[in-house]
């Protein structure tokens, strides 16, 4: 049989009726083929494939319309059109016919011209459907490998329709899924949902087409990336309709290759920082946008003597002291930085957002303790130090070439001055920074040789003028330049937090000096100053309590002393902890009230004992000859404000700076209950207390 012979199955009980119908077909060229019964047909129908069929209607036992359905049952015939021959002209057997399978019919007796037009357009039609089908096939699994399906929102219902051929994936139900839009958006991860509906509402507004790539949730809690995109139509089915239609596609496993190529690129695969690339494309990037009021800054950290760990422990033990160090320094991500390794055993960072050369100190020497810190490995304990180089932008350059060198050449000068320090490539700053070095190298040697001390300064009860408590002060007695002012290194020893084990110091000395006070008969409270790094420390509340625990101190007898700007910084955990104090039986007091930024409504949901007034409003008191008030004196208004405020908060009231008589006798007029000042006394150490608690 040539290509293009047709093959034509006749089913037909009557032996003349199969030969005239043959005789015609063979005419025409036709390859006939012949089966007398349905059952027949079906039995021959196992091996052959016929291009088309044509079946009589009537037939005995198994008539035509149930071997019409028999035969659409088999996949191989599927597609084959089926032409009923009948004598019969009722509709009822005709749409019986067709709704069994079959594609036409012809009334007997055939006419040969009319049955050759029918089986010509019944084959090419029958070619034609079956092209579209393999091609439906090959376009269902380019989708399927290209995971792409379509998606239609209908703009007058709210439906949405997602059809694919890979729905298992996404733990859909189905192939072909229709929802409403509400559902569609559950299947949208929450933090892209917003994005999602201002995009299809845009598009929806505009009658114009989207483009989306969000998250898509299944139904088992799987997440997948979907790119989606889409255009404006109308009129599909009705005038009336209103659709965006387009493309749902899954691109989880593109996105994820990408990354990792990106990765790659970017990445360095020993410590999982950034690489050298990365690092000089974000400094390009700041520059292109400089900061107008701050500055930032470029470190080098270079490992002091590298080498001979490697030469020690061999490369791996050197790739897991790396792995450690990154792991440290990546913290500092956290805090808006960013960390790379720049190559081999140095470390960059960018440093944004500093506003004083003393942000970026407090920062390198931070990063020097935690490079000091011992790793143990295979149970040795190993100590590292490091040489750090700064360039700051735009002190010593604007350009990204200069500040890298700047920054390396800097760190090259620490290595050659004996490592475990750090350098500035400007020449001024490196002599405040020495300054600042020799003063921290001071403090340290301050805690360890007992060289701070706690002074008192009384506060004085307003109606009997008798010490009722006092407030401790950090001394710092220095063995050769003697007493150091606060103002000289308390700053210092906040960014670097040497404040706190001095803080512990003065709390725990504050304690223990009190109590001997009480034993000896003097009722007193002492109130202690907390630095903000005390204060926020997770194990603050543990502390007061084991000291109090230590030095005997009846915790109704201490006072913490907070300041403004520390309680609205973090305000809810400031809150916790004061509650915790008060459980305790722990005064409490803001300190330097009216130099912050809280307001009514902050301050009256803090859990205070005491309000403390700032001096800088209580040293504005003075006399005024002027002055239309009772008192006689001017700028009073503030200092008056705040005690009465207070005390219709039902908080107690502490005047600090209180220099002249004037100033006493209007804050005793004004009910403040507590005065403090050089009018009374200055800090003094704590035989000296003695002497005033002895002769009040």
């Amino acid at each position: 049989m040539h290509e293009h012979e047709i093959r034509i199955l006749i089913i037909d009980d009557e032996k003349s009726q199969q030969q005239v119908i043959q005789s015609y077909l063979s005419q025409y060229g036709y390859h006939t083929d012949l089966a007398a019964s349905g059952p027949e047909a079906l039995e021959l129908c196992t091996t052959l494939i016929p291009d088309l069929i044509l079946l009589d209607l009537i037939m005995p036992d198994m008539d035509g319309i149930e071997t019409c359905k028999r035969l659409k049952q088999i996949s191989t015939l599927s597609g084959t059109p089926i032409i009923v021959l009948t004598s019969k002209t009722d509709s009822q057997s005709i749409e019986h016919s067709f709704a069994a399978g079959a594609n036409d019919f012809l009334n007997k007796p055939v006419n040969p011209l009319i049955l050759k037009n029918r089986i010509e357009y019944a084959v090419h039609t029958s070619k034609l459907f079956k092209k579209l089908e393999t091609r439906e096939k090959q376009l269902l699994e380019v989708q399927k490998i290209a995971k792409l399906g379509t998606v239609s929102i209908n703009i007058n219902t709210g439906n949405v329709e997602i059809l694919c051929n890979y729905f298992d994936l996404l733990g859909l139900t189905s192939q072909k899924e229709t929802m409403s839009f509400t559902d569609f958006i559950f299947h949208v991860h929450p933090d892209d949902e917003t994005h999602v509906r201002f995009t299809i509402d845009n598009a929806i507004e505009n009658m114009e087409g989207y483009m989306l790539e969000y998250r898509f949730l299944s139904r088992d809690g799987k997440e997948f990336i979907i790119y989606q995109q889409g255009e404006y139509i109308t009129g599909l089915k009705d005038p009336d309709d209103e659709y965006l239609l387009g493309t749902f596609q899954d691109v989880t496993e593109s996105r994820s290759i990408k990354e990792s190529l990106d990765y790659s690129r970017t990445y360095d695969p020993l410590t999982d920082l950034s690489n050298k690339t990365f690092f000089e494309t974000q400094i390009k990037h700041v520059l292109l946008h400089p900061p107008s009021d701050s500055l930032f800054a470029i470190i080098f950290i270079g490992i002091d003597h590298f080498s001979r760990v490697n030469d020690e422990y061999g490369h791996l033990g050197g790739d897991f002291i790396l792995k450690e160090l990154s792991n440290r320094l990546m913290t500092y991500e956290g805090r808006g930085h960013i960390v790379s390794r720049f190559g081999g055993d140095v470390f960059s960072m960018l440093v944004k957002n500093i506003h004083h050369i003393n942000e970026c100190n407090a920062i390198i020497e931070e990063i020097l303790e935690t490079i000091r810190i011992p790793l143990t490995m295979d149970n040795n304990e190993i100590h590292l130090t490091a040489s750090i180089g700064a360039s700051i932008f735009p002190l010593e350059s604007e350009k990204e070439s200069n500040l890298l060198i700047g920054a390396e050449a800097a760190m090259m000068m620490s290595r050659e001055q004996g490592g475990d320090r750090y350098t500035y490539r400007t020449h001024k700053m490196n002599i405040e920074t020495q300054k600042r070095l020799l003063l921290l190298k001071e403090i340290r040697v301050a805690l360890e040789n007992n060289h701070f001390s706690v002074f008192y300064q009384p506060q004085i009860d307003s109606q009997s003028m008798q010490i009722v408590a006092m407030e401790s002060l950090v001394r710092w007695i220095h063995p050769d330049r003697g007493l150091i002012p606060p103002d000289d290194f308390i700053s210092v020893a906040e960014d670097t937090g040497l404040i706190i084990p001095i803080g512990d110091y003065v709390l725990r000395e504050a304690c223990a000096q009190t109590n001997k006070w009480l034993s000896m008969g003097f009722e007193l409270d002492v109130g202690v100053n907390i630095s903000a790094k005390q204060f926020e420390a997770d194990d603050f509340i543990e502390k007061i309590r084991n000291t109090l625990d230590e030095t005997g101190l009846p915790a109704q007898h201490l006072e913490v002393e907070i300041t403004e700007s520390m309680a609205i910084k973090n305000y809810q955990p400031t809150i916790e902890k004061l509650n915790q104090l008060r459980e305790m039986e722990v005064k409490t007091s803001m300190d330097d009230f009216g130099t912050g930024y809280s307001s009514l409504s902050q301050l009256q949901s803090l859990p205070l004992d005491t309000l403390k007034v700032d001096q800088a409003f209580v040293r504005c008191i003075e006399p005024d000859k002027n002055a239309k008030n009772s008192d006689g004196l001017a700028n009073t208004a503030i200092a008056n404000a705040i005690i009465a405020m207070s005390h219709s908060l039902g908080l107690r009231v502490i005047a600090e700076g209180v220099e002249t008589l004037e100033q006493s006798q209007f804050l005793k007029s004004h009910d403040s209950e507590i005065l403090q000042g050089y009018l009374f006394s200055k800090p003094v150490p704590a035989m000296e207390m003695d002497s005033l608690l002895l002769h009040q």
